[in-house]
């Protein structure tokens, strides 16, 4: 099993944009990852100190972590919007570009049906529209992905071998590291973050002592466990902030916060704004 077998992606939020001539986006941290297909115009985009001019037909990743700004160069700008997150995090890597191979801009090659697709299921009133946002999602990232390789394979034979090596040994690290009972335990928690947890309880789900569980889900998941069931707590709430109009109070609660207030402590310093913050920049 390869690392990338252990990444799964969480969608947060798509929107469609018309922007006039005159829009700007001021310099903003990113806190999760975003591709936008443009539909009409032209724009360019800073991310990081990388400028990244961008036009009609193409498709531009926009890695969590980063800090964006953007401002349009026609008349007009359209783009959709995707924001998800990823369920593992490498410290100083972008798990997309590092595993993937996907670049930062692409030119459309069918992409923009996923984007429709997504678009549109999410208006839906159906108990299987998350079921076909996923799909949709999965499809998008590895098409994309499936382009980004073909291009690094064009490398030199030096940095081509350089890039395998590296990619084996981090694959290798983590085939190391991988533990069923841990992922058990993991995926349970995606399902089911409104439950009480403590060490103690998840030990004893993995049939485990506490020590060795701690010690073995530090290993697997890179974090300890309370820090993992806050993680996914916050995706789970930063979600719900832009797929719903629901009241901070019913979201913290739906996300395991029995005290509001600690949840927004809690987001802001994740996230780097509260709760409300969040949901209007992503609206605006």
């Amino acid at each position: 099993m390869s690392v990338i077998d252990n990444i799964r992606f969480t969608f947060l939020y798509i929107e469609f944009y018309s922007m006039g001539k005159t829009w700007v986006y001021p310099e903003t941290y990113v806190p999760y990852n975003i591709f936008r297909y443009v539909v009409k115009g032209k724009a360019e985009f800073c991310i990081d100190d990388e400028v990244v001019p961008v036009e009609e037909n193409q498709i531009v990743y926009i890695p969590s972590g980063c800090r964006m700004s953007c401002h349009v160069l026609s008349e007009s700008f359209e783009f959709y919007s995707i924001r998800f997150t990823t369920s593992v995090f490498y410290e100083g890597e972008d798990v997309l570009k590092e595993y993937y191979g996907i670049p930062r801009v692409q030119e459309n090659q069918g992409e923009d049906q996923y984007f429709k697709e997504i678009y549109q299921w999410v208006k839906k009133e159906s108990a299987v529209k998350k079921c076909f946002v996923r799909g949709y999602l999965d499809l998008l990232i590895g098409s994309l992905a499936m382009r980004g390789g073909k291009e690094n394979a064009g490398l030199g034979d030096c940095g081509a071998k350089k890039e395998k090596k590296t990619l084996q040994y981090k694959e290798v690290k983590k085939k190391e590291q991988v533990d069923p009972r841990i992922q058990m335990v993991a995926d349970y928690i995606v399902l089911h973050p409104k439950e009480k947890y403590t060490p103690q309880k998840m030990a004893e789900m993995a049939r485990l002592s506490k020590q060795r569980f701690s010690s073995l889900f530090k290993i697997n998941m890179g974090k300890t466990p309370m820090e993992y069931v806050r993680e996914i707590r916050l995706t789970t709430a930063a979600r719900a902030l832009l797929v719903s109009n629901d009241n901070i109070n019913d979201i913290a609660y739906q996300s395991g916060y029995e005290d509001a207030n600690y949840f927004i402590r809690e987001f802001k310093s994740a996230f780097g704004f509260t709760p409300n913050q969040y949901r209007k920049e992503a609206r605006e």
